[in-house]
This record gives structure tokens, sequence and C-alpha cells, in this order.
């Protein structure tokens, strides 16, 4: 991962991931593909890029803050 990821402000929603998931996937998948996890959890992350990929603006509703 590059020092870009080490840098990110945490992820406050599921809205919040989807506006910055065009930045996390290709870090996602650059991990999918290194070395660094075993077989399992390759397939694991795939997975959920996947399901992160069929995710749109109007599956998702921006929630209030908490109080």
């Amino acid at each position: 991962m590059t020092n870009d990821m080490q840098e990110l402000p945490p992820i406050e929603s599921l809205f919040d991931f989807f506006q910055r998931w065009s930045v996390l996937r290709p870090e996602m998948e650059a991990l999918r593909a290194s070395d660094r996890l075993a077989p399992r959890e390759q397939a694991i992350l795939a997975a959920l890029v996947d399901l992160a990929d069929r995710v749109g603006p109007d599956d998702l509703v921006p929630q209030d803050p908490p109080e």
C-alpha cells in the first residue's frame, strides 16, 4: 500500500466510504494482487471489492450525525 493510505482520515459512514471508493479501490486491488494476503484472504477481499462496485448513490442515504 502507498503512504497515501496511511494518511487516510477515518471513514465515518457507508456514505463516506462510497464517496472515497474511487481512491480506495486501486489500493484494495493492489493489496489483493500482492503476496501479503493468503489465498483465502485474497478471495474475501475480491468479493468485498465486487460488492462495493455494485453499490451506487441510489443505494445510500446520508445519515444525520449522532447527537
